[in-house]
């Protein structure tokens, strides 16, 4: 079976350099791809702690399968032990890590805590080439489109079968496991807490466990677009984004992370609620039940702000759901179910606009450094799924109503210093004109397209169909923003 080194190796070479592959990469390519399959099906997935293995190892001697007999001393033994208990892994296992460790770096004459944390900080490189070969095919498919057609092709029907067989179960079951203060996740009271990398630089285990995280969320971001989610997916997302959203402020990669769990689940919602492929239903749409259960755990209270401005985000995301599915039936003239979803349609948008979600998801989200300072491709995929949630927003009947009365409200609020020739307010009223909703939605929207304008100088548009961002649209939407914005909020000076 081929390395996690060797694979990542193979596929960024061939896949993320200047020109494309050659035709003797694309070979060793399309063998790698193939030789991964059973690598990703069993992504991460170690053999546990064993009473006989550890005996073996406590014996001093272990038989590792393909290589003659190893022989250890008391310190190997203790290194091999510590590292099971600490990383949760089976202590042959151990045993071959210290073997490549000692191959990699000469162990002889090193502190037993340095081989320690050297030979887990093989075990965390091993993961991450691991990682970084998903992503690369997963980015490869869904952003770099200036490849081989039927190179592509040949990528995306490896990947649908890896998806199909669980692979997006475990990115989420990996994403919430690995939080967790336990060997499996950032490690018990008692672990090591830092590990050397392949540089010799020491670093906090957890830094290295989140950063996992962030790359395991971003890969399930772009495995939307391989292969649709489930209802339960959808709701185990949400209740991890729940959780991380107390964390979020931790550090910047926490916060990246809880980014990368909301637009998860806004994709996924647009792009179930636009699918019109016959050969593959939708399978969130068509799920009554899944649709009153997950209104039900989306309007939930929430007391925690943190954890709410991020549930509004999910709201107006699963209201712009509920609105597209509303108007696919309308025009079927179909009956069944709708009365209620309209309902629940019509309490999700007064909550999100009461609550000015607008505000939460520029300042909250599109503003801050954590989300500015990502991976281009993925900034790039999330402002362009954010384009396509504020054109349904703005273009269906349903929600185009509350604009026209949220904009009502807007000019009502100012008029009376049109009126008056005043254009001297008190801090708290220029606050009160910036923070109504229809002023946040300008603000936010205008915010968007210039994001996107500016991005597509430098990327290639993603060809997902429910992903087009046309630039003449961009230009238009930019321009009347502006124009309208302006016209809206005058520059008052304060007093």
């Amino acid at each position: 079976m081929v390395s996690p080194h060797d694979l990542r190796s193979t596929f960024e070479a061939a896949l993320l350099g200047p020109s494309p592959p050659t035709p003797s990469q694309r070979i060793e390519l399309l063998h790698a791809v193939r030789c991964s399959v059973p690598l990703f099906k069993s992504f991460l997935s170690y053999p546990g702690p064993k009473a006989s293995d550890r005996a073996e190892v406590e014996s001093k001697e272990v038989r590792i399968p393909g290589s003659s007999p190893i022989l250890l001393d008391d310190t190997d033994v203790q290194i091999a032990l510590k590292l099971s208990d600490d990383l949760n892994l089976n202590e042959i296992e151990c045993v071959r890590l210290l073997v490549a460790a000692n191959s990699k770096w000469v162990l002889f004459g090193r502190e037993p805590l340095e081989i320690l944390r050297l030979t887990a900080g093989l075990w965390y490189m091993e993961r991450r080439d691991l990682i970084a070969s998903l992503h690369a095919l997963l980015r490869t498919v869904i952003v770099d489109e200036w490849l081989d057609a039927d190179l592509i092709s040949d990528i995306h029907k490896h990947l649908e079968d890896i998806f199909s067989s669980g692979l997006g179960q475990r990115l989420i079951f990996l994403i919430k496991e690995l939080n967790r203060e336990e060997s499996a996740g950032l490690g018990g009271p008692s672990a090591e807490k830092y590990v050397l990398d392949f540089r010799g630089a020491i670093i906090e285990r957890r830094a290295v466990v989140a950063g996992e995280r962030l790359s395991l969320s971003h890969c399930l971001v772009l495995s939307i677009l391989i292969l649709q989610m489930t209802p339960k997916d959808v709701k185990d997302v949400f209740s991890i984004l729940k959780d991380c959203c107390a964390e979020a402020n931790r550090s910047t990669t926490h916060l990246q992370i809880t980014f990368s769990l909301l637009f998860t689940l806004i994709i996924s919602l647009i792009t179930d609620a636009l699918n019109t492929a016959p050969e593959k239903p939708s399978k969130l749409s068509n799920d009554s039940s899944f649709r009153h259960e997950f209104h039900d755990l989306v309007m939930a209270p929430i007391n925690d702000p943190n954890v709410e401005g991020f549930t509004d985000c999910v709201r107006f995301g699963w209201m712009i759901h509920v609105m597209i599915v509303q108007e696919r039936s309308n025009s079927r003239a179909t009956l069944g179910s709708l009365p209620n979803d309209l309902a629940d349609f019509h309490s999700c948008l007064e909550h999100v606009c009461s609550h000015n979600v607008f505000r939460f998801f520029l300042s909250g989200v599109l503003q801050t450094a954590a989300y500015q300072n990502q991976d281009e491709h993925i900034i790039y995929m999330y402002n362009g799924y954010l384009h396509k949630l504020m054109m349904c927003f703005l273009s269906y009947p349903l929600s185009r109503d509350k604009v026209k009365d949220m904009k009502d409200k807007a000019m009502s609020t100012i008029s009376p210093y049109l009126l008056s020739g005043d254009k001297t307010l008190s801090s708290k009223q220029a606050s009160d004109i910036g923070y109504e909703p229809f002023v946040s939605l300008l603000e936010f929207i205008s915010e968007i397209y210039q994001k996107i304008r500016c991005q597509d100088l430098d990327l290639q548009p993603i060809s997902h169909p429910n992903f087009l961002v046309k630039k003449n649209t961009i230009a238009i939407v930019v321009a009347y923003i502006d124009l309208y914005f302006n016209l809206l909020c005058m520059r008052f000076v304060s007093a």
